[in-house]
């Protein structure tokens, strides 16, 4: 196997570790998996999005709304997160959990954890991309984003990320009044 081949997590329909696999070997339209989903915010509470490079595996050239990246052998949710944001954003931030979500399209089958972070260029320093994986970012509201007012497309998975999260804040909590 090659040094730097990931060895992803394979996790059963209910999100349970069934094994890994070399990232090679992965049949991800098949096998479930776990992901994990930053949403970056910024000081004005827009979003961080990212275009992806068009020589990425899974939808070159889409817009990513969320960064992540799939859970490697012997790595946790948040552990994975952590790597992720600065792998491809080149800082790190304390992260808040959003929950868990199952989410299924062609060609993924994916357990993912979506997280939240704000980023600020006077605390954090300035963003240095992963040039393999983040051609650009781009500042958008969720609105914009919910509504495509910019008429870009949006890799699924994120996107159903970024609705489970509006859903949450939607839906009262356990401790909320009704």
């Amino acid at each position: 196997m090659p040094e730097n081949d990931e060895v992803i997590i394979l996790v059963d329909k209910h999100n349970t570790i069934i094994g890994d696999v070399p990232r090679r070997l992965m049949n991800f339209g098949r096998d479930y998996h776990r992901v994990t989903y930053i949403l970056v915010f910024d000081k004005k509470g827009n979003l961080l999005i990212q275009k992806r490079t068009d020589d990425k595996a899974f939808c070159p050239g889409y817009y990513g709304i969320t960064t992540g990246g799939v859970v490697e052998r012997g790595e946790t949710y948040i552990d994975s997160a952590h790597r992720e944001l600065q792998e491809e954003l080149g800082f790190d931030a304390p992260l808040e959990s959003q929950g868990v979500f199952l989410t299924e399209g062609e060609g993924f089958k994916i357990w993912g954890k979506i997280y939240t972070c704000y980023y600020d260029p006077a605390i954090q320093g300035e963003l240095t991309l992963q040039p393999k994986e983040v051609a650009s970012i781009h500042e958008m509201s969720i609105e914009s984003i919910l509504e495509n007012a910019h008429d870009l497309t949006f890799t699924p998975d994120s996107l159903d990320a970024l609705r489970h999260y509006t859903n949450k804040l939607t839906q009262p909590q356990p401790n909320d009044p009704l």
